[in-house]
């Protein structure tokens, strides 16, 4: 069992829980909000949530080029396993 004896350290570790759980709420509320913009954008450009998500993801790591790779990976791959 993990045991804090000291007072001050309590303390300490009490408020780094409250600062990462006060984190965790802005994240939660933002990954509500992403939700509601994807579902306006889908329903406006009639696009598939998922599709608007990834590209959305894409443009915000900017990693288009690995997704390119991956994505002929796996189309090699796909290709290799299936035409026998």
């Amino acid at each position: 069992m993990i045991d804090i004896e000291d007072e001050d350290q309590k303390l300490d570790m009490l408020n780094v829980i409250k600062e990462i759980s006060a984190e965790l709420s802005k994240m939660d509320d933002s990954r509500d909000q992403i939700k509601e913009i994807i579902g306006a954008a889908a329903e406006a450009f009639t696009l598939p949530k998922p599709l608007i998500r990834k590209v959305a993801r894409l443009y915000h790591k900017k990693n288009v080029a690995d997704f390119e790779n991956e994505t002929a990976d796996i189309k090699n791959l796909y290709k290799a396993i299936t035409l026998v």
